[in-house]
């Protein structure tokens, strides 16, 4: 709290609303445990990718947003000449403007959730590319940008839902190259408490 001069009100606010949004878990007597990244957590972030996201083939877009995506088109076939960390930050910038664009034009009920769930997406993405020198890229933005400029929803939907199996094998892959040990909160280890809590009952 001291480094970001935050009160214990402030600070319990945003651990309030982090646990209401399902970031971070009250523990009685021991504070607050960040969500863990476990298997259990990808698959079904996943999963739910797979129902809700489909739907972003059916916004309308301003002709001022098609506009930019044609843009920003331009853009990505000049970065995509490089390859170093500068050009991979850059490109997934202007990627997160072309979903961003489209989430915008989503019912905002239905954009909550999916942008809740992206944000877990880049989290599990982050943590899984750590140190590890392979990085995860959007070969398939450029589908995408063809799909939303010539408004085909078929093809705006396939183009979502190969970015989802891109990132589950990516995940797969990384996950069989880490090497951490499972932590608590792992799905192993809640299916281990709960085989150990069966175990303990008494018999009635």
């Amino acid at each position: 709290m001291e480094r970001f001069a935050l009160s214990r009100a402030a600070a319990r606010a945003g651990l309030t609303r982090l646990g209401f949004d399902g970031w971070a878990t009250s523990k009685a007597r021991m504070g607050w445990e960040i969500l863990p990244i476990t298997g259990q957590l990808i698959g079904d972030v996943l999963k739910a990718r797979r129902i809700v996201e489909p739907g972003l083939a059916q916004v309308k877009l301003c002709d001022g947003a098609q506009v930019e995506i044609a843009q920003i088109e331009t853009i990505l076939t000049a970065l995509m000449r490089g390859g170093d960390q500068t050009a991979l930050s850059s490109i997934r910038h202007h990627v997160d403007r072309i979903d961003g664009l489209l989430l915008g034009a989503m019912n905002p009920f239905t954009a909550r959730h999916l942008r809740k769930l992206w944000h877990h997406s880049a989290r599990i993405t982050h943590y899984l590319e750590g140190d590890s020198g392979t990085l995860f890229r959007r070969d398939d933005v450029f589908d995408l940008i063809q799909a939303i400029l010539q408004r085909d929803v078929a093809g705006i939907e396939k183009a979502r839902l190969t970015l989802i199996a891109a990132q589950e094998r990516y995940f797969l892959h990384q996950l069989l190259k880490n090497d951490a040990p499972l932590q608590p909160g792992s799905g192993l280890a809640a299916r281990n408490q709960q085989e150990n809590a069966v175990s303990n009952r008494r018999p009635s």
